[in-house]
């Protein structure tokens, strides 16, 4: 039988987890399956695994729109032309509202061709370019909401969305702190409980995960019809920031009365 390098690689893997040629895995002792950073269990320790779940909720801080124009043209350098100057009074506009310059950011560009509808033609015919560009704005004045929108439209803006809230971001740790103390809270009075069912008590901590974080997001809707804005009430609601923990708890029998 001819061995090769791979071969005799998958032998070693297979005789190294303990596997057979029926399949069958050899259990190892419970101390060498744990990982490193968890202490071996004794003989009369359960181990309970529970999953912690803490939320906090915060008021918006920030709120993000993105503006944009679309404009045409015979050929793709004048669509271009055409599309910058409907972008700077929009530009303006957010510069008039205090908005400071690093708060404006290009988010989208693209200038394609527009081909006449000649399925039937051996070659596509090119009527013309049409331009789009877009901005992401970010501001802290969240009641004025309404009113910049209303402002960019009225200044040339035929493509808005948004805003979406959120917290600030030097807020975002402090909020995930906050967030992660609550998981952990909600996990130990879970493992207190499942013990107290059980007859046991929580003897000590095994095994703690990293944290998973979700930062949630608010938004309102800004709806661009015709030559006006149609606008929702903009309700942001709160902010909520999520975090979750994966613990290990070793349990012991209550002493006997």
């Amino acid at each position: 039988m001819r061995v090769t390098r791979s071969s005799r690689l998958e032998w070693r893997l297979r005789l190294a987890l303990g596997i057979g040629a029926a399949g069958l895995t050899i259990a190892a002792p419970l101390a060498a399956q744990t990982e490193t950073s968890r202490p071996a269990v004794a003989a009369t320790e359960t181990i309970l695994r529970v999953a912690g779940v803490g939320s906090i909720a915060a008021g918006p801080e920030v709120m993000t729109v993105t503006v944009g124009v679309v404009t045409t043209g015979e050929s793709a350098a004048a669509a271009l032309d055409a599309n910058n100057r409907k972008l700077a009074p929009v530009i303006a506009v957010l510069r008039a509202a205090g908005i400071p310059a690093e708060q404006i950011q290009s988010s989208d560009l693209s200038v394609e061709p527009q081909f006449a509808d000649t399925r039937n033609a051996v070659v596509d015919r090119i009527l013309g370019f049409r331009a789009s560009s877009a901005v992401t704005v970010q501001s802290r004045d969240l009641g004025s909401a309404g009113d910049l929108v209303s402002a960019l439209f009225d200044a040339g803006a035929n493509s808005i969305s948004g805003p979406e809230f959120a917290v600030a971001e030097e807020n975002v740790e402090r909020l995930t702190r906050l967030a992660e103390a609550e998981a952990l809270r909600e996990a130990r009075a879970q493992a207190d409980s499942t013990a107290a069912a059980l007859g046991m008590r929580v003897a000590r901590v095994l095994w703690v995960s990293d944290s998973q974080v979700q930062l949630g997001k608010g938004s309102g809707y800004i709806i661009v019809t015709g030559s006006r804005i149609a606008r929702t009430p903009i309700e942001p609601g709160e902010i909520t920031v999520e975090a979750s923990y994966n613990l290990e708890f070793a349990l012991v029998p209550l002493p006997a009365r």
